[in-house]
């Protein structure tokens, strides 16, 4: 135990004074400061508007030109500059129209509408703009276009205006969600879910670089006679694995401190809250232990990966194996929390030991999940690790000292 603790210490130590882990806190709490102020930003911009009754008629820069040469179409400019009050309309010229299209192909501020005849004679609608993102809202002006295309049709046919507009109307609705997600837990789930999978990555890299370095420089040699390997690689492992909860904790800390005071209060993405409601101290408790555990799994992965290697040059490849596993776990965890409906996925990937650390605090976060579902869970995940643990001490101490030679099934039976 002593052995353990001091490898431990040391490891724990050495990692904290790194620059690439200082410079990667630092680097993790510019984003977070930055993704939390923008919205305290954007309110503030909204609230600095004068009041509507104040404002002085703007001059909006948008210019939409309507060609529209057979007239199918009555009082189009009209309709469309009530509806889409963002953007000038010009009647057009049908001589032109290869002229506004070029003009459209440098400027976003520019679009056009042609109206021609289709195979039938009814009205056929091209709405050209610079780019996807620019220019008007080409459903929104053609539906506008339709509605009036309708409405003037019926009117020329004795149907009274009332009957019309009547028949024009849309119904009012309201959606609700009777399911348990809500959408602040999403996001967070998805948030957490990433962070866990990068800290799981970085810090069992970390393991198995330090294992490669050692061995390939030969200091092995010496840690070897001052502590037994399966020491070394557990001391090394709780180490990595202490310095990545005292990154994750401190970055979650932060985050909820930026959120507390940055993000206003009923701030809402796409029309709903963002809230901390669903991050309880039970989602909170458990993504830290799984944390802990898929970390505690990976890094014996990787710190055998790194006990494989010769030479610096081959770690990569020598990772490859326990790299696949790890992404195609996270993304069977991330296909899952984006899949509605059947939960199938979601009971398959939370039991898995190797997708469990990844999906777990998303369903955490966004289901009210049984006791004895989550402890099932992490039974599996505790028993997977301890088999790992002890092939990987097995597999450790027959290659970590074994310098260009394969390790074979026979050796491992060697090691006790």
């Amino acid at each position: 135990m002593r052995q353990i603790m001091t490898v431990f210490a040391f490891t724990f130590r050495e990692g904290i004074r790194k620059k690439v882990f200082i410079v990667s806190t630092i680097i993790m709490m510019a984003l977070l400061l930055i993704l939390t102020a923008v919205p305290a930003l954007i309110q503030k911009s909204e609230t600095d508007e004068p009041e509507s009754g104040a404002q002085e008629p703007s001059v909006t820069s948008k210019v939409c030109y309507y060609v529209d040469e057979n007239g199918l179409i009555d009082n189009a400019i009209e309709t469309l500059s009530s509806k889409i009050t963002d953007t000038r309309f010009e009647k057009g010229d049908y001589s032109k129209i290869h002229e506004y299209k070029e003009t459209i192909k440098t400027d976003g501020n520019t679009s056009l509408i042609v109206v021609s005849s289709d195979h039938t004679g009814s009205p056929f609608i091209t709405v050209t703009n610079m780019d996807f993102m620019s220019g008007i809202s080409s459903g929104y002006a053609v539906d506008v276009l339709s509605d009036l295309y309708i409405y003037n049709t019926l009117e020329s046919r004795g149907i009274d205006k009332d009957t019309i507009e009547f028949a024009q109307s849309r119904l009012s609705y309201a959606e609700e969600f009777a399911g348990e997600m809500d959408f602040s837990g999403y996001l967070l789930g998805i948030v957490i879910t990433m962070l866990v999978f990068f800290a799981v990555y970085f810090y069992g890299y970390g393991v198995s670089m330090s294992v490669a370095t050692e061995k390939t420089s030969r200091v092995m040699e010496t840690l070897i006679v001052s502590a037994k390997p399966s020491r070394i690689l557990i001391g090394k492992c709780l180490g990595m694995g202490a310095l990545g909860l005292f990154q994750f904790i401190f970055m979650i800390a932060f985050g909820t401190v930026c959120y507390k005071f940055f993000i206003p209060d009923g701030f809402t993405v796409f029309g709903m809250e963002l809230t901390l409601s669903a991050f309880t101290f039970k989602s909170a408790l458990f993504t830290f232990i799984y944390f802990l555990l898929g970390y505690m799994l990976y890094s014996m992965l990787n710190a055998v990966s790194g006990a494989f290697v010769s030479k610096i040059e081959d770690l990569n490849s020598a990772m490859m194996p326990v790299m696949l596993i790890e992404l195609l776990s996270f993304y069977m965890g991330y296909f899952s929390m984006m899949s509605s409906g059947s939960n199938v996925l979601q009971k398959i990937t939370m039991y898995v030991p190797f997708s469990s650390p990844f999906i777990m605090p998303f369903i955490l976060l966004n289901k009210d999940l049984s006791d004895l579902d989550l402890a099932v869970s992490i039974l599996i995940l505790v028993i997977s690790i301890v088999i790992v643990t002890v092939l990987s001490i097995k597999v450790y101490t027959a290659s970590v000292m074994r310098y260009g030679k394969r390790v074979r099934l026979k050796d491992l039976y060697k090691e006790t």
